[in-house]
């Protein structure tokens, strides 16, 4: 449910973030008029020459490219990767044609192969490669420096996509050059979901600190809350993470990660130390003080005994056995189930726990996927009209070639997820706005934030006053149900979110180095099995130090070195 889910939103939020494009589009790209060099009084100034952004080039332009492919995925008819909708509609509309330099399954295969172009410097034009082969790729001087035919060729949306995610694009300018287009992430914090309602049964007011969680998870056992056999905090299920990790930033469905982030560690993710070097954060004190605490609650019966063998946690939260667990703002879209075996289940969530400093922590959502171009492409520019068609919105030409079929990465070449920044920020106070009367549903802004204004026109038969009030019992669930999901997960978790002051803590490496390519499973299991160990008592907490010194001799300590070099 989890992966489908995020994945849904991922689509509403770049979907409903991208303006439409007209082929006929004549609008100045915003290049600016500049006097030559020439001084002189006779002289008059050059004017630079306006470039549309979604004009089709005089003659075919071929681009190739390395590919990655699912091979499960099933095209329409005899359709392929290389020959589909979308690539056709790249030749007739804007004489762009695409050929695949080589293919491979996504995933390993695909990143070996990427690897092995990289390092045989046998590059196709352009490729969507990991944080690490872009850093290889610049150090080796094979990329092409973007930074000119961005200004001139991406069109107004897509640069406001860029401006609106503020620091993106320098994250991938180096010595000045722009050496790739990046992905946007979808934001993400976990945040605490508790059931309200059994708070304000008991008199209790919502946590801020650890103690506080700890107190108000032991009075909802103590009160059998849930029932006899009532759990504490639901987390990690069988499989599962105990963490978001560098990997996979957004993963906080379901895990502690705000235990130990308000304890200031940050496991599975790459830190820098109190002198300013790189470490691994799972192998920190702040960790094992982390992991400590929890082995006490988990004692204490705070945790969920069956912790990383039951089944489905979900399960325990649709029945009523729990009143707490740890997601992300979008929780709410998996909570209809609990919602409909009791109507009165009020989830609520909160920008908590905090550390001792009174911070609210986090690890960052990053984007692991690049577009990057060779610096021996003859048509770089090309590139840079593909990703801004990305944005194909509105545009009606398109939807009616399309028969309304989405496009995936499958059948578009060079797939990234773009999204503006401020989506989910936007979104959340457009619909407060339009409830308020302070806006119209017709002053939500259509064009750049579709999705803001579709739930706008809802939003009025579904959240009931006092429209500052998101309990559940201020929403009419049946009015109209295909959206009161959208506009409960956006005014519960969402403002939660928008309106949180978080410590954001970045990852160093977001993709894997050299060396964990061969030794990062056995390193992870290795973590894995010991923190679960100690959590749950049957290790003591001498394990962590054991664990920290066969992780450093494994690789551990090659691998922090090839981390320090990214920076």
């Amino acid at each position: 449910m989890k992966k489908g889910i995020f994945t849904t939103l991922a689509v509403l939020l770049v979907s409903a973030s991208l303006a439409a494009c007209s082929g006929n589009n004549n609008a100045n790209s915003g290049a600016s008029s500049e006097p030559s060099g020439n001084a002189g009084s006779n002289h008059t100034p050059a004017v630079e020459e306006v470039v549309d952004p979604f004009a089709k080039f005089d003659e075919p332009v071929e681009l190739s490219i390395g590919r990655g492919i699912d091979p499960n995925y099933k095209y329409d008819g005899t359709d392929t990767a290389e020959d589909n909708v979308y690539t056709r509609w790249l030749k007739d509309k804007y004489n762009i044609v695409v050929k695949h330099a080589w293919e491979a399954a996504t995933g390993n295969d695909y990143q070996q192969k990427v690897s092995l172009a990289i390092s045989s410097n046998d590059l196709p034009d352009a490729l969507v490669v990991n944080e690490t082969q872009l850093r290889q790729m610049v150090k080796a001087g094979q990329l092409a420096d973007l930074s000119e035919v961005y200004e001139k060729y991406a069109s107004p949306e897509l640069k406001a996509v860029y401006d609106s995610n503020p620091g993106l694009l320098d994250s991938v300018t180096f010595d000045g050059k722009l050496y790739a287009l990046p992905e946007t992430t979808l934001p993400s914090a976990p945040l605490t979901w508790i059931r309200k309602d059994w708070l304000d049964k008991l008199g209790l007011q919502p946590p801020k600190s650890l103690e506080d969680l700890k107190n108000i998870a032991q009075a909802f056992i103590d009160n059998k809350m849930g029932g006899d056999a009532t759990v504490g905090i639901v987390g990690t299920q069988q499989g599962g993470s105990l963490s978001a990790n560098f990997l996979n930033s957004t993963d906080h469905w379901y895990n502690f990660s705000p235990l130990f982030f308000a304890n200031d560690a940050y496991p599975g993710i790459w830190v820098k130390d109190k002198d300013g070097n790189a470490v691994y954060g799972s192998i920190t004190e702040e960790t094992k003080n982390a992991l400590s605490m929890m082995r006490d609650w988990y004692a204490n019966g705070i945790l969920d005994k069956e912790l990383g063998i039951r089944k489905s946690t979900a399960e325990v939260v649709a029945s009523g056995q729990t009143g707490i667990f740890f997601g992300p703002w979008w929780s709410a879209y998996n909570l209809a189930d609990s919602m409909a075996n009791d109507p009165n289940a009020n989830w609520r969530p909160y920008a908590a726990p905090l550390n001792a400093a009174g911070q609210f922590n986090s690890n960052q959502a990053t984007g692991s996927s690049y577009i990057v171009v060779s610096k021996n492409a003859e048509h770089p520019e090309a590139v840079i009209k593909m990703t801004t068609l990305h944005k194909w919105g509105k545009d009606e030409e398109y939807k009616t070639l399309t028969a309304g079929k989405e496009m995936t990465s499958q059948e578009v070449p060079l797939f990234l997820i773009l999204g503006a920044g401020d989506q989910l920020e936007y979104a959340v106070n457009a619909l407060r706005d339009v409830l308020t009367g302070k806006i119209k549903v017709e002053d939500v802004d259509q064009i750049n934030y579709g999705w803001a204004y579709e739930m706008a026109t809802h939003v009025q038969a579904i959240k009931k006053e006092p429209f500052d009030n998101y309990d559940i019992q201020y929403f009419d669930q049946q009015s109209d149900p295909g959206f009161f999901t959208h506009i409960y997960a956006h005014l519960n978790g969402g403002s939660t979110f928008v309106d949180a002051d978080i410590n954001w803590v970045r990852s160093i490496a977001t993709a894997q180095t050299k060396t964990m390519e061969s030794r990062w499973t056995n390193l992870k299991k290795l973590e894995d099995e010991t923190f679960l160990k100690i959590i749950m008592g049957s290790e003591d907490l001498s394990a962590f130090d054991e664990f920290v010194a066969k992780w450093k001799d494994q690789g551990g300590d090659t691998i922090t070195k090839e981390v320090s070099e990214l920076e």
